[in-house]
This record gives structure tokens, sequence and C-alpha cells, in this order.
């Protein structure tokens, strides 16, 4: 039977503040041999939020990538209490995996923050995407031009559809001065997640798995190269802020991607999504590392 999202990022305790990943973790596609870091980043979440019960939700979780992770063994998730109050839980979680000659190897570690639904707000507002609205389809119309990158996201493709609306590499790259334009572009797609999500913690982990997707890429694909111009491309550190936990991506929601930064060999980007209503759900923000190939010479 076809594995489901919440089944590839699920965990079970394992012993005190101890998790495991049920299944081992995916690649992104054929490019890599390495785990997807969403993969990575989404059982961190749910592992935080094993640690969890209501009245708190997930507002924020930051960290570093240490590691790529291998597909040969089951993540191991060590997670500790840092702050417990009436309003606020942090968690401290540590990813691990075994090495071959039976050390742990640490692949990811991050600070999640947990807030309770405050009674009231004193303001309230959502920034719009520059999609124009709305931007959805019916639950039940497929997309009229779904694309498939199956090099790229051949093995997570299963775990959602997508429909690409605007693609920055399809614009021709334009420079003034010798500076480059792609802080100015942004790439956009519609999504949904496939399968149950049978919970919050379902629901946070899978935006969480989503959200890593093509962010290292964006620096160079926005600047008109391709991937394979580039000899290391990796996320570096990231932060996922959550704006509400009322999520449901089983609906299609909208993303859109830009970079604001680039140099010694890093970019920083952002990855922002909306529901169908234009309310912005979450933000994530990542430095990468983007190393040219050998004999690359920048057009910029």
């Amino acid at each position: 039977m076809a594995v489901t999202l919440n089944q590839q990022i699920a965990v079970e305790p394992s012993g005190p503040g101890q998790y495991q990943s049920v299944l081992n973790p995916t690649r992104m596609g054929t490019l890599a041999s390495y785990v997807y870091g969403g993969n990575t980043l989404a059982v961190a979440v749910n592992a935080a939020y094993q640690t969890i019960e209501s009245p708190y939700h997930l507002y924020s979780i930051t960290g570093h990538f240490i590691r790529a992770a291998t597909t040969e063994r089951r993540f191991i998730c060590a997670v500790e209490t840092t702050r417990s109050t009436r309003t606020f839980q942090t968690r401290f979680i540590r990813v691990s995996q075994k090495a071959d000659d039976g050390s742990i190897q640490l692949c990811l570690i991050a600070s999640a923050d947990f807030h309770i639904e405050e009674p009231r707000s004193m303001v309230t507002y959502s920034t719009r995407p520059k999609t124009s609205m709305p931007f959805t389809l019916q639950d039940n119309q497929p997309p009229s031009n779904p694309v498939k990158e199956l090099g790229l996201y051949k093995h997570i493709e299963p775990f959602l559809e997508k429909h690409t609306i605007a693609a920055a590499s399809e614009n021709q790259l334009a420079t003034k001065g010798g500076s480059s334009t792609a802080p100015e572009k942004f790439s956009a797609e519609r999504f949904r997640i496939r399968g149950p999500l049978n919970n919050e913690a379902d629901q946070v982990s899978a935006l969480a798995f989503y959200m890593d997707k093509g962010l290292a890429y964006i620096p160079a694909n926005h600047s008109g190269y391709q991937l394979t111009d580039a000899s290391a491309c990796a996320s570096l550190d990231f932060s996922l802020r959550l704006f509400t936990h009322e999520i449901d991506l089983r609906k299609w929601h909208l993303t859109e991607a830009t970079t604001s930064v680039a140099g010694n060999a890093r970019a920083f980007s952002e990855g922002r999504v909306w529901d169908g209503n234009g309310r912005l759900l979450a933000s994530m923000t990542q430095q990468t590392l983007l190393r040219p190939k050998a004999g690359f010479i920048s057009r910029l």
C-alpha cells in the first residue's frame, strides 16, 4: 500500500522524552541521495507535539540542519522541556540517526515554542499575496496544467498535489549595472496534501514538511541558473513561524517564495503560505549554502 504523509512523518515513543520515526525518511528526488530536509523537520515538529497538551499550539520553530540524513535508518528524537508556563511551552529537540559504527550522529537541532489561544487581540490583519485572488480550485477539481518535476521532487510528489502559478525561472533574467533582479521575482504554486491528517500535530508537521520544499534552490533558480551549476546546495538554518493553528492542508493553499540577499556562498530566502481566503498562515525563512562548481562564471 502507498504510504501517506501522516505515516511518513509519524513518530512513536521509545522512552522518557525519546521518540523515533515510524518509517525511514525519504529523499526529495533523483538529484540527491540524502534525506529531504522537510522530512527531518516534520519529524522534529511531530515529536515536540507529543509532549504538549491542549491548549498550547506551535507558533515558532527555529534551528539548524547539522548534517544530511540517510534513508537507511529511522530518526531518533530527544525532546527536552526548557519552559513551561500558563501561556507558553518551549521544547528543545535533537534529531539524530545511528551511524554504521553504532554511534549517534546529530542531524538537526531546534527550539519549538507553543502558545495558548489568547482571548483577545489588540490588532488583527494579514498581508496579501502577490498572486491574484481568488486562487483556489474546487476541492474536487484537478489542476488544468499540473507540472511534474519527477527529477527534483519525485519522492515527495505522492504526498501532495501542486499546481505552478508563477515560475520565476521562466522570466528572462535582466540586469542593470551588474546587479541581480532575483530579489524582485517570486515563484508561486497551489498545493494540498494527499491523504488523512488526523489532528493538529499531523497538520502542522505536514506544513513543515511542505515548506522546506525548494527554498534552498530559489536563489539559483531566480537568478536564471540551473541546479547543475552548483557544487553544493543545502539549507543551513530555518525559522518556521505559524500565525494560526486553524489549518486544513487537505484544501488548496497558496505558497509564494522569494530571495532577499546572497553572498559568500550563502543566500537568504522566504516562503509564505496563504489559505483560500487570502489569510497568511505561515512563513518559512532559510539561509542556505550555494557553492558554484569549479569554472563557473557568473553573468552578474
